[in-house]
């Protein structure tokens, strides 16, 4: 019996991401045969070059072309009843607008392009283009600058390579418009609600579904290896596309038990239960909660040691044709799992010259009370390793694959946790680097993050959230209100880079009290190095949805079955004046600090622990450059 687990499209492909290899520790570490394939960062690696790009362009040319014959007679008022279209017109007239905007390279038709899919995006006055062509001359050599030991380093090469591939992945999505690929995100039409009928749609449409034929491909390979079973991971929503289109090609070319999981099915799990349909055409099983002892029963289920109905959160359909989920699994003990396995992972394939590894500590949140948070929801109660434990999973990663640098992605670490480990590392003579999320605690000391950053902690990413004392406690943060901005402070004087997230629009927050924490953020530069704003979003499985009323959500409805963020009026500012907000934020921000690094992108802390490491805090922080190197936002 063989296993093969999969990394779909669409993630940031600088490095692998965890859930695949910590399946195939569990499984190599019982015996099991296991092979794990990356084809997120394929995919990258299939689209991001000269050669694939050019097809794309002449693509889009002829579908432009085609489009251009029939659409102007066929919808002569199109801007004045668009909004009377239904959805698949929608798209198509988005598709056509698009498709012209980005092929004359039309800033106005941009924006307007924009302004049909929803969106309000507006381009600074220096915002500059290259023409199609030159992007797609110079792609290949933004790929080796991105990969380079050298010139990754030099910022003025690196913020030209980052551009070229922005604009490079947009070319590669012309042909599929309006649904588009980024270098962090997938998105299909805005038009198209997120149930199962359009997943359904997407998932087969050769118009819009660029992933058909990559997948197609390593599908027959896939089924040349004769696995018993594959996982496919889902962690989630620009994924889903990818996931399911992937399984769908499975369950048609091998004879294998296919199976998705991961946060965004285990969030989603009650809206799959009514949909019976997909499975045995697009999975045998759903997999839910975490998977680290399910995998190891659906292996005993492949040998026919163990029940369908035995695989601990397990979605599958009985014989009635009804939905049945398997039993939750019991608690797992952190120390007692099995290291997770890099083994077979190609790490030459990733967009960045060293490897920033996931590391995960723990299960479940030590806080586990944050009022707008879901991520509990299918977790277990909180668990750590110890730090002799964690310490020697990190040197295993040293020593079997030269790794030293890491992202914690665990919610937070508790202070009092995080000064042993980082005391351990210190014994050990470790030479590692690392950032992760924090919360603003008073036990965060100056001695304490001082100790932090001489075992290797370079960036820290706080939950600010906002700077009303009140809203902080309807949030149920716990953080200390007061103590924040000295916290930060200390952070920088040792020399930890610091990020600042924050919520714009909580319920009941007022315009002067958004005002009020945008001001931070701009009046502490000196010590807010970055900053990553998020609006307010009512999720579907979040503690506020016990109490929703009590916590200033007037009413809420889904935008599509699968998303797991609801449409919601509350009392304060409504979805759409906290996106501008945002965007508008986004765009000065931007604007005035543009000759810096990194002042708001949430998607390069990879690229700054790797110049923090290199370079320092002061001359990262400090670093200016004589033109506008920020990649432009969108």
């Amino acid at each position: 019996m063989k296993m093969l687990l999969i990394y779909p499209p669409q993630w940031i492909p600088t490095s692998p991401y965890l859930s695949v290899p910590l399946l195939a520790g569990q499984l190599r570490a019982a015996g099991y045969e296991v092979d794990t394939l990356d084809l997120n960062v394929r995919f990258f690696r299939s689209i991001l070059n000269e050669a694939h790009l050019r097809e794309c362009l002449t693509k889009a040319k002829d579908i432009y072309r085609e489009l251009s014959e029939t659409i102007p007679s066929r919808y002569p008022d199109a801007e004045a009843r668009f909004a009377s279209f239904d959805p698949d017109t929608k798209t198509l007239l988005l598709r056509f607008r698009k498709l012209g905007a980005y092929l004359n390279s039309n800033r106005s038709e941009l924006e307007r392009a924009s302004f049909f899919a929803g969106n309000t995006a507006r381009f600074s006055d220096s915002d500059t283009f290259l023409s199609l062509d030159e992007i797609v001359g110079q792609v290949d050599r933004a790929v080796e600058v991105l990969c380079s030991k050298t010139d990754f380093y030099d910022p003025e090469k690196l913020f030209d390579a980052k551009m070229i591939v922005q604009e490079a992945l947009k070319i590669a999505s012309l042909p599929y418009a309006p649904n588009e690929l980024i270098w962090d995100n997938y998105f299909c039409s805005p038009f198209l609600p997120m149930d199962w009928v359009n997943i359904d749609k997407v998932c087969r449409d050769p118009v819009y579904n660029m992933y058909l034929d990559f997948f197609s491909h390593w599908a027959e390979k896939i089924a040349a290896r004769g696995y018993d079973g594959v996982c496919i991971s889902v962690p989630d929503l620009s994924q889903i596309v990818g996931g399911f289109t992937l399984a769908r090609i499975l369950k048609e070319k091998t004879d294998a038990f296919v199976t998705l999981g991961g946060n965004y099915i285990t969030q989603n799990k009650n809206d799959f239960k009514r949909h019976p349909e997909l499975f045995g055409t697009y999975a045998d099983g759903l997999m839910t909660g975490d998977g680290e002892l399910a995998i190891l029963k659906l292996a005993s289920y492949l040998e026919g040691r163990t029940s369908l109905s035995e695989i601990y959160g397990m979605l599958y359909r009985g014989r009635d044709g009804i939905v049945e989920e398997g039993p939750a699994a019991p608690r797992l003990r952190m120390d007692e799992t099995a290291s997770a396995d890099f083994s077979d992972v190609d790490f030459s394939l990733y967009y960045s010259p060293e490897i920033v590894l996931p590391f995960q500590f723990s299960k479940g949140c030590y806080w586990g009370k944050c009022a707008f948070c879901d991520y509990y929801y299918g977790q277990q109660e909180f668990d750590i390793k110890s730090v002799t434990r964690a310490a020697d999973e990190m040197e295993e990663y040293r020593d079997k694959y030269g790794i030293t640098r890491f992202l914690f992605i665990d919610e937070a670490l508790p202070p009092k946790y995080y000064l042993n480990f980082a005391k351990e590392v210190l014994r050990r003579r470790m030479r590692v680097f690392y950032y992760s999320f924090a919360r603003l605690e008073r036990e965060y000391t100056p001695e304490l993050l001082q100790t932090l950053y001489a075992s290797g902690c370079r960036i820290l990413m706080w939950g600010y959230e906002c700077s009303a004392p009140r809203l902080l406690e309807k949030m149920n943060k716990g953080i200390a209100a007061d103590a924040r901005l000295d916290i930060m402070r200390a952070s920088h004087s040792a020399g930890i880079w610091n990020n600042a997230l924050f919520i714009i629009g909580y319920p009941t927050e007022t315009p002067e009290e958004i005002e009020a924490t945008l001001d931070v953020i701009k009046r502490n530069r000196d010590f807010i190095n970055s900053c990553t704003p998020s609006n307010f979003s009512l999720k579907k499985n979040a503690v506020i949805m016990k109490d929703a009323a009590a916590n200033g959500v007037k009413s809420y409805a889904p935008k599509g079955e699968f998303y797991t963020v609801y449409a919601d009026e509350i009392e304060g500012v409504s979805q759409q004046e906290r996106r501008e907000i945002r965007r508008q934020f986004h765009l000065d921000f931007i604007t005035e600090n543009r000759n810096c690094l990194w002042p708001v992108v949430y998607s390069d802390f990879d690229n700054t622990l790797l110049y923090l490491e290199r370079y320092g805090l002061p001359y990262v922080s400090g670093y200016r450059s004589e033109r506008a190197i920020c990649p432009m936002f969108r």
